[in-house]
């Protein structure tokens, strides 16, 4: 279903009403509540239907003892598989608080991306709506103002009805860049790392949260036994996007053996890096 331009901009602002309900899940969770108790009272978040699902979805399942498992199989469409994949490991492992904490983080991240990229496009939406005016301005200089007024309302209706399209297309491919794509990458990397997941698999999935072809298609061409085993720094060697002071980081991580603190450095290195610009 096509979506309007005013659906497609609250919809880039889906990471905004996720970072606000984890963090009231763990704030719930924090305080000894049940999950069903915590996510009944807290809000419905109706301004983002994605989200307005999840808790609902969760509500239901939690009130019926499923296991977060179960509950993100079953919907894999409402979590991401970085998500899906902290949460079921917070359960798993008793420190379910820690990773609601984390994806709160995580996707305030991703907000405050999203919200540099919203006024980056602003200008060309306003440009656009401008010329919706202008271009059929000849019909109101020579007097035919039904005319004109008819262009400009058929301009604007179709831009409200399949302008979403076109700036969820154009956010897209700003988050192709590659400074956004390495702000993902290693984010993702560290929330993957500080949770707890094996190596193998927080790259499986931030790769999956980089959400660059390029990038997976490199680091596809490795099993997950290589993933686990070798080092962080040759799995990335020559990787599309990843630049050479990110493998020389990497190289000292798998020295040392403290890959949270060099990734977390790294991820706030070019997390500032795609503000700067």
């Amino acid at each position: 279903m096509a979506l309007t331009v005013a659906q497609a901009w609250h919809e880039l602002d889906t990471a905004r009403y996720k970072s606000e309900f984890y963090h009231m899940w763990y704030v719930g969770h924090h305080a000894g509540l049940e999950h069903p108790k915590t996510l009944e009272t807290m809000d419905d978040f109706h301004r983002s239907p994605t989200v307005m699902q999840t808790r609902r979805w969760l509500l239901e399942g939690t009130r019926r003892r499923q296991s977060l498992r179960t509950i993100t199989r079953a919907k894999p469409a409402l979590f991401t598989p970085f998500e899906a994949a902290i949460l079921v490991l917070g359960e798993e492992t008793g420190d379910l608080e820690h990773c609601l904490r984390l994806l709160a983080g995580y996707f305030a991240a991703e907000h405050r991306l999203m919200t540099w990229l919203k006024k980056k496009m602003t200008y060309p939406v306003f440009n656009l709506v401008a010329a919706s005016f202008i271009a059929p301005f000849p019909l109101l200089f020579f007097g035919h103002t039904t005319a004109y007024l008819l262009a400009v309302s058929g301009w604007l209706g179709l831009i409200a009805l399949l302008g979403g399209g076109l700036l969820l297309a154009a956010a897209k491919w700003f988050q192709q860049r590659p400074k956004y794509v390495r702000g993902r990458l290693m984010r993702a990397l560290t929330v993957g790392v500080e949770g707890g997941l094996p190596l193998g698999r927080a790259i499986e999935l931030a790769v999956a949260a980089a959400a660059n072809p390029a990038v997976r298609a490199h680091v596809g061409r490795f099993s997950h036994e290589e993933l686990s085993g070798q080092p962080l720094s040759k799995t990335f060697a020559g990787c599309p996007y990843v630049d050479r002071p990110m493998v020389a980081a990497m190289e000292i991580a798998d020295k040392t053996g403290n890959y949270s603190d060099t990734l977390k450095r790294l991820a706030e290195l070019y997390e500032g890096a795609e503000h700067r610009n």
